[in-house]
C-alpha cells in the first residue's frame, strides 16, 4: 500500500466484493482458478471468496486510509454466477455453497460466517418487515432474474440491442422489476459506505438498461435528513470529498453513444472511463498517427465526456486479464504507451487510478514485448503502474490536477504530427500571464529543439518526464535529467526534446533570491 502512495495514486481499483469462487462443482480443470470468476458473484450479502472474506475487506480499506488512498471495488450487479458448469437452477447462493455455510455453522464455527454478513438485515419488498440475514438461507431465486436468453454471439458486439438484452457468457440477467434484487442492491451500497468505501465501479454497464443502473445505484431515500445521515454514496453534494463512481463509456455506435452521453447528463454524480478519448490517443501516438488530434483548441473539446468526470486509464480489469481479446485497446508499443501516459497523466481533473487484483486468480493473458519481458499479466501492471517514469507523472497530475488552464502551441517545432507541447496552470491564456507548468511530447525519433513561446513563471521547477532534457538558458546548456529539481528566473525557455521522450515541467515552489539556474 505504501508503494501505491509513494507512486501518487489516490484510488485502487479492485474486483468486486461479493461471494465468489474460482470453481464450481463441475468446472473444466482448464478453468479453474481465473480472474473472470470474481466476475460472478453468488451473494451480495455474504463476503466469502478466494481473495479474503469480509474482515480482510475491511483491513483493506483501513489500511488504504492511512495512506490517503480510497479502495473503488468494482460493483457487478446485473450478472450472477454461472457456478461451473453444474450449476441448473437460479437460487443464490448454490446448493453446495449453502451446504458448506451449514456444514461448518453445525459443526460449531457459526461466529465466523456470522462475522462476513455485509447485509444483517433487510426489509421484505412485499410485506416490508425487517428480517435478518442469514450466510446459508437462499437470497435470489428464479423470479428475480430476466427471462432466458441467448448468449451474445461474436458477430453481435457492435448490436446494443444485443448487448443491454442477452446474457454474457451464459450468466443469467438479474432484473429491475424485482424488488429483492433492488432492495439487496440499494442496501449493499448503503453498507458498502459504512465501512468507508467512497466509490464504486459499475461493471459492465454496456450490458444494463438504464432503468437498472438508475434502480441500483441510487438508494431510494424520503428525504433531506434519511440522505445526510443514511449517507447516499453516490452523491457528492452530500459528501466531503469527491465520490469516485464511474462506468464503462465504450461506444460501438452512434446510439450507443447517444444513450449514454444522455446517462452521464442526466446523473451529475456519475463519471465514466472515456474510452472513445483512449481510441483517440491510441491512433495519435501509433505509427502515422498525427498528435495535434489531441490539441486543446478554444471552442472545442477533446472528449464527449466533461473533464471533472472522465477516469482516464488505459488497462483496466480486462487488459491485464483478457486482452487477446481487447488488442485494439492496446499500444502498438510499450514506448507509445510510456508517452501516451504522459499526455493523460498531464489532463486536469481525472484521478489516477490503479486496478490491483493481489494476483490471487489465474490471468488468461501474457503479452510480451519485444524484449521478452512482460508487458500485460502477471507482475507487468503493478511494475508498470509504480514504474518510475509513472511515479512522475503521476506526481505531475497531482500538482495540476485542479488547475483547469490548459494552451497549445499551434504552430512551429513543438506543433507537428510527432510533437505537442502545451502550458498547464491556473489562469492559463494566451499570453495573459506567464504559466508555471509545461508538456512537450515527442513521438518521433529525431530529437526537437525550439523555443516555448510563452513566459514560464519564476520558480524552483522539477523535471517529471521520462527523459533528460536540454534547457538553454543565457547560452548555457544543462542537461536536467527525470526528478531534477532546479531554480528558473523565469522569462522563455529554448528546449531540446530528445526523440521518443517526454517532458512534464512542473512549478513546485517560489524560488530563494539567489539561486538561479
Amino acid at each position: 500500500m505504501s508503494e501505491f502512495a509513494r507512486c501518487h495514486y489516490g484510488y485502487i481499483q479492485i474486483p468486486p466484493v461479493t461471494t465468489f469462487r474460482a470453481d464450481g462443482p463441475e468446472t473444466p480443470e482448464e478453468e479453474k482458478g481465473y480472474w473472470f470468476h470474481a466476475y460472478q458473484p453468488e451473494d451480495l450479502c455474504t463476503i466469502h471468496n478466494p481473495m479474503g472474506d469480509l474482515q480482510d475487506f475491511i483491513a483493506l480499506v483501513k489500511d488504504a486510509k492511512k495512506f490517503g488512498i480510497d479502495i473503488i471495488p468494482d460493483y457487478t450487479f446485473n450478472f450472477m454466477g454461472i457456478g461451473g458448469s453444474g450449476k441448473n437452477d437460479l437460487d443464490y447462493p448454490s446448493a453446495d455453497i449453502r451446504a458448506k455455510i451449514s456444514k461448518d455453522i453445525e459443526s460449531g464455527i457459526p461466529g465466523y460466517w456470522q462475522g462476513q454478513v455485509l447485509i444483517p438485515f433487510i426489509k421484505d419488498p412485499v410485506t416490508k418487515e425487517r428480517k435478518q440475514i442469514h450466510p446459508e438461507d437462499i437470497h435470489l431465486t428464479a423470479k428475480d432474474f430476466e427471462a432466458s436468453k441467448d448468449n451474445i454471439s461474436k458477430d453481435e458486439w457492435e448490436n446494443l440491442h444485443a448487448l443491454k438484452e442477452k446474457r454474457l457468457n451464459g450468466m443469467p440477467k438479474t432484473t429491475p422489476k424485482s424488488g429483492q434484487v433492488i432492495m439487496l442492491q440499494n442496501q449493499y451500497v448503503r453498507e458498502m459506505r459504512k465501512y468507508g468505501v467512497r466509490g464504486l465501479r459499475y461493471d459492465a454497464a454496456k450490458h444494463s438498461k438504464h432503468e437498472q443502473i438508475e434502480r441500483s445505484i441510487i438508494p431510494p431515500l424520503k428525504n433531506y435528513n434519511e440522505r445526510l445521515h443514511n449517507t447516499n454514496l453516490f452523491n457528492p453534494k452530500y459528501q466531503k470529498k469527491a465520490v469516485m463512481n464511474y462506468m464503462e463509456y465504450l461506444v460501438t455506435c452512434q446510439l450507443d453513444e447517444q444513450q449514454m452521453s444522455s446517462l452521464l447528463y442526466e446523473r451529475d454524480d456519475l463519471s465514466a472511463i472515456d474510452f472513445s478519448l483512449l481510441m483517440k490517443t491510441i491512433k495519435a501516438f501509433s505509427f502515422g498517427g498525427d498528435l495535434q488530434t489531441l490539441a486543446s483548441k478554444p471552442g472545442s473539446t477533446i472528449s464527449s465526456i466533461p473533464s471533472e468526470r472522465r477516469i482516464l486509464i488505459n488497462i483496466n480489469h480486462d487488459f491485464p486479464n483478457n486482452g487477446n481479446l481487447f488488442n485494439d485497446f492496446l499500444f502498438n508499443h510499450q514506448q507509445d504507451e510510456q508517452l501516451a501516459m504522459a499526455y493523460m497523466a498531464a489532463l486536469p481533473f481525472s484521478r489516477p487510478l490503479v486496478y490491483w487484483d493481489g494476483q490471487v486468480l489465474k490471468s488468461t493473458t501474457e503479452i510480451k514485448n519485444y524484449d521478452g519481458s512482460t508487458r500485460v499479466g502477471g507482475e507487468a501492471w503493478l511494475n508498470k503502474g509504480c514504474s518510475t517514469y509513472q511515479q512522475l507523472y503521476n506526481e505531475f497530475h497531482a500538482l495540476y490536477i485542479d488547475k483547469a488552464g490548459i494552451w497549445s502551441a499551434f504552430e512551429g517545432v513543438f506543433a507537428t504530427k510527432n510533437v505537442l507541447a502545451f502550458s498547464r496552470g491556473d489562469s492559463v491564456n494566451i499570453n495573459h500571464s506567464p504559466h508555471d507548468g509545461l508538456v512537450i511530447i515527442n513521438k518521433g525519433n529525431e530529437e526537437v529543439e525550439g523555443t516555448w513561446p510563452n513566459k514560464l513563471q519564476p520558480g524552483i521547477y522539477k523535471n517529471m518526464g521520462s527523459n533528460s532534457v536540454n534547457i538553454i538558458i543565457n547560452n548555457t546548456r544543462k542537461i536536467i535529467p527525470p526528478g531534477k529539481v532546479f531554480t528558473l528566473r523565469g522569462g522563455t525557455l529554448n528546449i531540446n526534446i530528445p526523440g521518443r521522450s517526454a517532458l512534464l515541467l512542473g512549478k513546485t515552489g517560489e524560488p530563494p533570491n539567489y539561486l538561479y539556474l
